[in-house]
């Protein structure tokens, strides 16, 4: 009788071992679980260092500017804007010709010449024959000095007023874009 019931202790504890091995989990999901959440700490210790060394230096925004854009150290904000001549000017140029790319040279010229060109694009026609420049706002002494820088005459600035328009000054290349003085110092 002892023979019989410590067979049938060790069937027992033999379904009570594989019950056990079912329920637990592998080793190796332990270690994949393990590795996973020391990689994550990792990372976020990282990027806790990164937060804590950024916001500890104690270099100004200029200086921090200049690090990243690798400027000079004789340019400052102040030397930019005092280069920059016609700053709050802001200039359209309408293809009125019909000559492929030339809004875009035109949009160089003027650009060197310090004034903000917005955008280019086609007139509305390709019939102008003078090159004009319109001024859509109050700043009507732009528009000659602007007239002045390419070469123009006064007499081809005219004032036409469209507080719409979300420019100060509407530049139109008209057919005879070649004699203007900007564009062949451009293109000798």
């Amino acid at each position: 009788m002892a023979k019989v019931l410590s067979n049938k202790s060790s069937r027992q504890s033999r379904r009570a071992t594989k019950r056990n091995r079912k329920k637990r989990p592998s080793q190796s999901a332990d270690m994949l679980v393990n590795f996973l959440m020391l990689a994550l700490s990792v990372l976020v210790l990282t990027f806790i260092w990164s937060f804590w060394n950024r916001h500890t230096n104690n270099r100004t925004v200029a200086e921090e500017m200049r690090y990243y854009a690798e400027v000079p150290e004789d340019v400052t904000p102040q030397t930019l804007i005092a280069e920059k001549i016609y700053n709050n000017i802001s200039v359209e140029i309408l293809n009125g010709c019909g000559v492929s790319g030339l809004a875009a040279l035109f949009k160089e010229i003027v650009h060197q010449k310090t004034f903000d060109v917005l955008n280019t694009e086609n007139a509305a026609h390709f019939q102008y024959e003078n090159t004009l420049i319109i001024v859509r706002t109050d700043k009507t002494e732009a528009a000659y000095k602007l007239a002045e820088e390419l070469g123009i005459s006064r007499e081809r600035v005219q004032i036409d007023k469209d507080p719409s328009l979300a420019v100060d000054i509407t530049m139109i290349i008209g057919h005879d874009y070649k004699s203007v003085p900007a564009y062949q110092e451009k293109k000798s």
